[in-house]
């Protein structure tokens, strides 16, 4: 399957999930009923008018009471967890890494993240570290690629070699890239509310334990009343109890189900992303030599043990990961089951960064980013669809020139975009005018009179190495920034979002790269939640949105084959998308604005995940058509890409996929 079927796939598996827990909850709503009943029906031995076994009040009652509870439990876990991943991550203890650590295992694991991150097209997301947690084990969570956060615990980054720990963090980025993140939020949801079940029980067992129970009254009558309430509500409670528990247990068996087949996927995925099939499996060996396995003590671990890169409980009802050795021998069918013992490592400097691992370790002769990017710009304008095909599908070669992005960039930029404040001054450098445009000595002063103090001499001091950068590399440094510019304050993000558009608009037009820029930020630093739960749009809403896009990405080329380009995308998707034989007219340039670009593409994002492939492969045609497409209108469709929720690699001469 490719990215759209992962997609695809990770939808029919939602549906397929909300089914089994409707079921399990009308279960639940059933065995209520029959112990109300049955209590209802103890209470009134010997009475003349016994209590129906039908009762319809009563069934009503029941059903909207539980269906309640449930629901508002799985409700407000869901919304808890719709933000970015930062709030599974703090309730399994984990805290975040900040950029500029000095621990050394924790900066390769930054490393790591950037190399994954920059190579698949993702914002690079914050990492967080359980500090307390010695098993081996990881895990992704969030809803979207704009707002994942990666997880390891203690035990992962100090007993896993670089490139074990490169198949642990690419094993989480598929779940990021094949739709897996949302998919357990739902499930962490339902599960929260079928146990709140369970805690209720619990609270009225409690409640009853510590009733008297006797009436403070001389009435031998007031007694037995006393004493059989409490009763009641302590059997009732107990009941309850054991049904939540009950559900939890039949709700613990489609989680498991579910999340067994998913890493299967995603161990599969980070073997074709890294090309190298020792670092995954090498990881798991190590789990199964170590004494502490892959085990997570937190309280929460229970609820999220689907989440884990492992087994994350020494005992499980249900595993949600298949065995080591099985998972082991898909990768190496010639491992022969046995572990040995797993010791700490002793990580070295050269870890860091390591051009012996992947792509360079196989190539005698590396090419620069430059020279990697210019190409596949070439191969792009042959081939527009292959940056298609490899959405959700990068390789080593992505990690390679990750690798030579990051070791080309001068040595004090990538020192700067680690600290909040030297990430503010690159990006602020980022959208300077080149030097011989006077608008730079006015944005300048625009930084000294409103940014915070010390910043525009800062930027100014980081101007001459920003200048000399290549155009393949400043939105990486972009990217890199934003685990950094996640530590602001939202007073300090506002500001910072508000010079950015100042900035921007100082000399009254905007740039691809400003656009681009400005569109990561406000993606990844400040609109932080899930915005699927947005109302689906019309077929006239989408056709007009679409059409906006298309004209604007034909217009950048310039005006002489800005309509042939449109015409060229519309016949990829348009006929078959809305409807056949329709037609459509590219936008003039004037009505073509980056704010109505901005919108439009906020509704393009809402379409369904099986009519993107087509839209996408329309935007290529259309920037591919006039023979001269450069590497910022190649950066402009992966931005593209990242808004429809597509993350696009760094497109590079690769040998096509084969579409099967």
């Amino acid at each position: 399957m490719d990215f759209f079927a992962h997609q695809d796939q990770a939808r029919k598996n939602t549906g397929r999930l909300v089914f089994y827990f409707g079921l399990t909850v009308l279960i639940i709503m059933a065995l209520v009923y029959v112990v109300v009943i049955a209590l209802l029906a103890s209470i009134r031995v010997g009475n003349s008018e016994p209590i129906d076994v039908f009762n319809p009040l009563i069934l009503i009652g029941v059903f909207l009471s539980v269906g309640l509870v449930i629901a508002s439990g799985s409700i407000y876990q869901t919304w808890l967890l719709s933000g970015d991943g930062s709030s599974v991550a703090i309730q399994l203890g984990g805290a975040k890494v900040q950029p500029n650590t000095r621990n050394l295992s924790e900066r390769i694991l930054l490393n790591v993240v950037e190399e994954m991150a920059l190579a698949s097209g993702t914002p690079v997301p914050p990492v967080y570290l359980l500090e307390n947690e010695q098993g081996i084990n990881a895990f992704a969570a969030g809803t979207t690629p704009q707002n994942a956060v990666v997880g390891v615990t203690r035990g992962c980054i100090e007993t896993l070699t670089r490139d074990e720990l490169q198949g642990v963090i690419a094993h989480e980025f598929s779940h990021i890239l094949n739709g897996d993140m949302k998919l357990n939020v739902r499930i962490l949801g339902m599960l929260h509310g079928i146990l709140l079940i369970a805690m209720l029980g619990y609270s009225l067992f409690r409640i009853a334990a510590h009733m008297p129970m006797r009436s403070s009254g001389r009435n031998n009558d007031d007694s037995k009343g006393a004493i059989g309430i409490v009763a009641a509500i302590f059997i009732f409670g107990t009941l309850l109890l054991g049904i939540g528990y009950a559900g939890v247990f039949f709700a613990g068996l489609i989680q498991a189900a579910v999340s067994r087949q998913r890493e299967f996927l995603a161990d599969a995925s980070a073997v074709q992303f890294t090309r190298n099939p020792l670092g995954i499996t090498g990881a798991l060996k190590r789990i199964g030599g170590w004494q502490k396995k892959s085990f997570v003590q937190a309280t929460y671990a229970k609820e999220a043990s689907h989440l884990f890169f492992s087994k994350g409980l020494a005992s499980q009802s249900f595993a949600t990961h298949p065995p080591l050795e099985i998972r082991i021998q898909r990768i190496e069918p010639t491992f022969n089951g046995k572990f040995e013992a797993t010791h700490v490592q002793q990580h070295s400097e050269s870890d860091i960064v390591d051009p012996r691992t992947l792509g360079f370790q196989r190539k005698t002769i590396s090419t620069s980013a430059h020279v990697a990017a210019e190409a596949g710009v070439v191969h792009f304008e042959a081939n527009p669809q292959d940056a298609v095909d490899h959405i959700g599908n990068p390789d080593d070669q992505h990690i390679e020139q990750a690798n030579r992005l990051m070791q080309e960039i001068d040595k004090e930029l990538i020192d700067e975009v680690h600290e909040p404040f030297g990430a503010m001054a690159i990006v602020f450098a980022l959208l300077c005018a080149p030097q011989s445009d006077s608008v730079r000595t006015a944005q300048i002063e625009l930084l000294s009179r409103s940014a915070p103090k010390g910043i525009a001499a800062h930027t100014s001091k980081l101007l001459p190495k920003i200048d000399a950068l290549l155009a393949e590399q400043r939105l990486p440094l972009a990217c890199m920034a934003l685990p950094a510019l996640d530590q602001l304050s939202n007073s300090q993000t506002g500001g910072f979002r508000t010079m950015v558009r100042r900035l921007i608009d100082a000399d009254r037009r905007w740039t691809i790269f400003e656009y681009a820029l400005q569109r990561f930020i406000t993606r990844r630093i400040v609109l932080r939640t899930d915005d699927s739960s947005v109302p689906v749009m019309t077929n006239d809403q989408l056709e007009n949105a679409y059409i906006q896009v298309l004209s604007t990405l034909a217009n950048v080329g310039g005006n002489t084959h800005a309509d042939s380009s449109f015409q060229a995308g519309w016949q990829v998707v348009g006929p078959k998308l809305f409807g056949k034989g329709k037609s459509a007219n590219l936008v003039d340039r004037d009505e073509c604005t980056l704010k109505k670009f901005d919108v439009a593409l906020d509704l393009l994002a809402r379409i369904d995940v099986k009519f993107k492939r087509r839209v996408l492969d329309s935007f290529c045609t259309c920037i591919a058509h006039d023979q001269r497409s450069t590497i910022n209108e190649v950066e402009l469709l992966r931005v593209v890409s990242d808004a429809l929720g597509c993350p696009m690699p760094p497109v590079l001469d690769l040998a096509p996929i084969v579409r099967s």
